[in-house]
């Protein structure tokens, strides 16, 4: 670790000396001792590069050291503050994170394990000069605008900018592990259908230049529906769409109308055409940073976002290509002008809640979509019944549905239900949703 000015404040004197031989035995000569006065004066002339703050001092002091060390005009970075405490202290240590402290360190230090310690104080330190290599190329002369663009260009390409937007970051070099705001967002979840299938009749260069193929194609219609992209799972896509949850649905359609140009091109090559599934939810999220000091990554933990996983996967039980929870439809606009068919309620495996679903059929045939316009009323009076318990009535009805559009995959999913449930003779518990035991 490359040796830096550390300024200790506070502390007693044995705590101090144990201190100083750990910093020591990492390449610190030197621990500078100094009371709040003191401490305030060098940090007002950055003449240091961190401080350690110990919590056994006045909160006044405390919180008057941590204001000293953020920067007043935003044009020199921060001097880091790492607070020490006793574990019990867990209440004034949270108040000084909230005040701008980088970290913490529990006391009395642990003079066996010196990686604790100077393991964290080495990362503190390495985003401090993060950060004030981004400070000097904002004040780079007007020549240099390219370096700058191609640093924001870099980081984005791996953290999205929306991403830290909402965290309230400009940079990634101003993420903290724990960084974390709460909103309603849509979340977007795509798959290849038998991917795994495909995958196996391909090398693993064709593997990677297919997802390339496939991903460029896709991420442009999330980005131009003001959505960005969370994450890349395999050949599955994470999206959320902070503005409308309308847009989600939007490049949902579109993104099954690129596919058809897609596989056009694919079919002429000789490749087999390529299908996807869509699912889509929305309700409050939690984005932020998890790991450790040194790994971390953003992401983005909610009930949406499981629920969201798991209606796309019950495209692949309805054979269908887009499905959209109640949330997403009930914000619609009047007039919004897609075709959506409400297909009740079901219960996904592992899930203890109902989840309403709807159906978009934009995309289908135009002979398919036309039935599905025509039966409407007949599909809705089978679904309710269904939802009644009366499967016997309903199977009848959803029979006749599928009879008129033998590709009407729904309605022969509904159809089988029902038979399965007369022949069970309501022996299981029914709450009005279909329970589906598959992912």
């Amino acid at each position: 670790m490359q040796s830096s000015r550390i300024l200790r404040v506070g502390g007693s004197a044995a705590e101090n000396q144990t201190l100083e031989a750990l910093l020591r035995g990492a390449g610190h000569p030197e621990l500078m001792v100094a009371g709040v006065a003191d401490a305030l004066e060098a940090i007002a002339s950055r003449s240091v590069d961190l401080v350690l703050l110990d919590l056994i001092a006045p909160s006044n002091d405390v919180f008057n050291v941590l204001r000293a060390a953020q920067p007043a005009n935003g044009k020199t970075s921060r001097v880091p503050v790492i607070v020490t405490a006793p574990a019990a202290a867990n209440d004034r240590v949270q108040a000084c994170l909230q005040r701008g402290a980088e970290d913490y360190v529990t006391t009395p230090f642990d003079a066996t394990n010196a990686l604790i310690l100077t393991r964290r104080i080495e990362l503190c330190l390495q985003r401090k000069h993060l950060r004030e290599f981004t400070i000097r190329l904002r004040a780079s002369k007007p020549d240099d605008t390219g370096l700058i663009e191609l640093y924001s260009s870099a980081s984005n390409k791996f953290v999205p900018q929306e991403f830290l937007e909402h965290l309230g970051r400009k940079t990634i070099a101003d993420v903290r592990l724990g960084d974390h705001v709460q909103r309603e967002m849509a979340v977007f979840f795509s798959d290849i259908r038998e991917f795994t299938r495909l995958s196996e009749t391909m090398t693993p260069q064709q593997n990677f230049d297919f997802l390339n193929s496939y991903l460029k194609r896709a991420t442009p219609i999330i980005r131009a529906n003001h959505g960005f992209i969370d994450k890349y799972i395999g050949d599955a896509i994470m999206a959320l769409f902070p503005r409308d949850p309308g847009d989600a649905l939007r490049a949902g359609v579109e993104l099954q109308r690129q596919l058809v140009k897609y596989n056009q091109g694919r079919t002429k090559a000789g490749y087999e055409p390529v299908r996807i599934g869509i699912g889509l939810h929305s309700g409050e999220l939690i984005l932020g940073t998890i790991g450790e000091e040194s790994r971390m990554q953003t992401t983005v933990i909610a009930d949406a976002v499981n629920v969201a996983a798991r209606i796309e996967g019950l495209t692949k039980i309805f054979g269908v290509q887009l499905l959209v929870g109640k949330p997403i439809v009930d914000k619609l606009p009047p007039g919004h002008g897609f075709h959506l068919r409400h297909l009740g309620a079901v219960k996904a495996k592992g899930k203890t809640r109902n989840v309403e679903i709807y159906e978009c059929f934009d995309n289908d045939p135009p002979e398919l979509q036309q039935h599905k316009v025509n039966s409407s009323d007949l599909f809705a009076a089978a679904i309710n019944e269904y939802r009644e318990a009366l499967f016997l009535s309903a199977g009848k009805s959803f029979a006749r549905v599928a009879q008129q559009n033998p590709n009407d995959t729904v309605a022969a999913h509904y159809r089988d239900s029902c038979s399965h449930a007369v022949l069970k003779g309501g022996a299981v518990a029914w709450d009005g949703a279909e329970r589906i035991e598959t992912k």
